[in-house]
């Protein structure tokens, strides 16, 4: 099952004409979760 986390948006930044970069603000009890590995995937579920 999957867990989800309430994370802040931190910065968005234009990559192109289509795409941006979002960074999230990771509380430091968290740091670990989502930490960079090789082949990693999250799921994002977001409230509009």
């Amino acid at each position: 099952m999957t867990t989800f986390h309430s994370l802040t948006v931190a910065k968005v930044e234009p990559e192109t004409r289509d795409a941006v970069t979002i960074t999230f603000a990771v509380p430091q009890p968290l740091q670990e979760a989502y930490r960079f590995r090789p082949r990693s995937t999250f799921d994002l579920k977001s409230q509009l």
